[in-house]
C-alpha cells in the first residue's frame, strides 16, 4: 500500500511578499500568510499584514 502524504507539509514553503512602507521583498511561510498573521520586514522592522487577494 502506497504511504500517504501529509497535506500540511506541502503547504509549508516560502512566498515573496511585498513590504508597503519599503516596498522590498522578503520570504515569509505560506501557512502564516494564508492565515492572515502579522508579518514583520527584515528590511524596515515594520509590522503588516499581507492582502489575501494578492496570494491566491
Amino acid at each position: 500500500m502506497p504511504q500517504r502524504k501529509d497535506s500540511k507539509n506541502n503547504r509549508n514553503y516560502l512566498i515573496k511578499c511585498t513590504c508597503p512602507h519599503c516596498s522590498k521583498q522578503s520570504e515569509h511561510s505560506f501557512t502564516r500568510v494564508q492565515k492572515g498573521s502579522a508579518l514583520m520586514c527584515p528590511h524596515c522592522s515594520k509590522i503588516f499584514n499581507q492582502d489575501r487577494a494578492a496570494i491566491a
